[in-house]
């Protein structure tokens, strides 16, 4: 009797070792603190661990932003992440950033987390009008490795402006509070879509301005890179300042994930993260995940594709995937 018992023991502590070495276990590549990214992230692993406990375990990874968060995706380093369009496409035919990389196809787009814009910014009582007035001044195109950096160079090379400023490279705070002491003249960032944190903070105590494109320069930036659309930036009433409507460029943030998820989490992660009650409670900690969707209506030009697993959901959720644009390994 007690030879059985113990057996009975033994076995029922093999079966829950053999449970916990099931559970899978993933990194979430995050965002550079002061960025809209980082809560974003954080509050999202937050309910899939909670959700998932016991299936699926997810460890957040705070990163230097867009451009790590595609490549250590690509790598295999990261299991899911965001990334800016540019990036992700840029990666996937192995030019531009990734060309040393070389043309990576182990990444696949599971949601279209929003579209974001290009915010240049100065302080309100800022002689600078227009991006001609930049010449010479000390303009922030935020620290190297985040898409905000890439597109902020973007913009200013578009523009035969990139040579004929002083570059900065603070992160999203440093930035800010650099603008608010005068330390720089402009403030280039990623917003999300219309607004920064640390830019809209700022703001209460130093007002800040919004700098607008003109139609020329809007279409010299679009023309020179298509994964970039032209839009207008309403005025904020969050951001102390902003008196007129700017004109910029938008671009989307794709979610990817690498070919090393399994089907089952790649399907039951978007399940909890986009369950509208989940996505109702993500949206009131960070607004970056409101306008989460399965709109991969751009791959069709980009030739990037979608996880088969994430098409599987988005349509069960009654989302048109193309047929064209769903591909396995």
């Amino acid at each position: 009797m007690k030879l059985i018992k113990l057996l009975l023991v033994i076995c029922a502590s093999l079966a829950i070792a053999g449970m916990a070495q099931a559970q899978e276990k993933y990194r979430f590549g995050g965002g550079p603190s002061g960025g809209a990214w980082h809560p974003a992230i954080s509050a999202g692993t937050q309910i899939l661990n909670k959700e998932l406990k016991g299936k699926v375990n997810f460890q957040y990874s705070p990163s230097a932003g867009s451009v790590a968060n595609v490549r250590r995706v690509a790598q295999g380093e990261f299991g899911t992440a965001w990334g800016h369009i540019g990036q992700v496409w840029q990666s996937w035919n192995g030019v531009g950033l990734f060309e040393k990389d070389g043309a990576n196809k182990d990444i696949r787009i599971i949601a279209n987390v929003r579209a974001q814009t290009q915010i240049i910014a100065v302080l309100a009582d800022s002689p600078i009008k227009s991006y001609s007035d930049m010449v010479g001044k000390k303009v922030n195109l935020l620290a190297r490795g985040t898409g905000s950096h890439v597109n902020c160079k973007n913009i200013f090379e578009a523009l035969g402006l990139l040579d004929k400023i002083e570059q900065r490279n603070l992160g999203f705070r440093a930035a800010a509070q650099a603008l608010g002491d005068r330390q720089v003249d402009v403030f280039c960032s990623a917003g999300a879509p219309f607004e920064i944190p640390s830019l809209t903070q700022l703001s209460v105590s130093k007002p800040v301005r919004y700098i607008s494109m003109t139609d020329e320069e809007q279409k010299k930036v679009t023309d020179a890179h298509k994964f970039y659309v032209p839009i207008t930036i309403p005025v904020q009433k969050d951001v102390q300042g902003m008196d007129a409507p700017a004109k910029t460029i938008a671009y989307d943030v794709w979610w990817i994930a690498h070919k090393s998820m399994s089907d089952d989490a790649i399907y039951n992660m978007l399940k909890v993260i986009a369950d509208p009650k989940n996505l109702n409670q993500l949206t009131k900690t960070a607004q970056y995940w409101r306008d989460l969707s399965g709109n991969f209506n751009a791959l069709t030009e980009t030739k990037i594709w979608v996880h088969p697993a994430a098409a599987k959901y988005w349509k069960e959720r009654g989302v048109e995937v193309p047929d064209s644009v769903v591909r396995g390994y």
